[in-house]
């Protein structure tokens, strides 16, 4: 499961930033200013990501019983998005076309009026279907100042990094062997010597 529920695998990030005394206020102040804002069939916007309540995805209100956990910050990153099958969005475009050129007598329409009846027919199915929602459990250890992060896709993990950032204006840095012997504790010359070892295959000559 994952912080609450979900996978086992998740991602590590270490942070980078000095925590200031009141952080508890303005922790809370800065999650409530990026918590989730559901989208619209109206809105330009085709994905919207925010804070959420870790137990709690479909709410928006926060409290410091409701984040914090002893010394850690747990949280719900939420992404909804929009997503019309290019092929069925086609298809409907097309229709309208041939219905608009009938109706108004046109043999070819301008590129105005294809972008246009593009948004209107985009706007429609917007309007018959549901954004898909996805949810990833947070979870920030401020005494090991590390975060875990539940999903091991390279592009969440950047959109949530930078989200991150975003709201709490600390770095954050994803593990890998080489943070992990700097942020262990190793000196300049054994993170040196780390830089130039060979990989090694641990399970030679195992054959089948």
């Amino acid at each position: 499961m994952g912080a609450i529920s979900g996978t086992l695998s998740y991602k590590i990030f270490h942070v980078h930033g000095e925590i200031q005394d009141d952080w508890k206020e303005k922790y809370l102040e800065r999650i409530r200013k990026n918590s989730f804002t559901p989208l619209r069939p109206d809105d330009e916007d085709e994905v919207s990501e925010g804070w959420v309540p870790i137990d709690r995805p479909l709410q928006v209100e926060f409290d410091l019983y409701s984040v914090l956990f002893d010394h850690y910050i747990n949280l719900g990153f939420r992404q909804d998005k929009y997503s019309i099958p290019s092929a069925l969005l086609k298809a409907h475009v097309a229709e309208a076309e041939r219905e608009f050129m009938q109706q108004n007598d046109k043999d070819k329409l301008s590129k105005f009026e294809r972008d246009d009846i593009k948004a209107i027919v985009k706007h429609e199915l917007k309007e018959k279907q549901l954004p898909r929602m996805r949810v990833f459990d947070v979870s920030w250890d401020l005494q090991k100042e590390r975060v875990r992060f539940w999903s091991q896709s390279n592009k969440m993990c950047e959109t949530f990094q930078g989200f991150f950032e975003d709201t709490f204006g600390l770095k954050i840095l994803p593990a890998n062997p080489y943070i992990n012997a700097v942020e262990g504790g190793l000196t300049p010359k054994e993170v040196e010597r780390l830089g130039i070892l060979e990989a090694s295959n641990f399970i030679d000559g195992v054959g089948l």
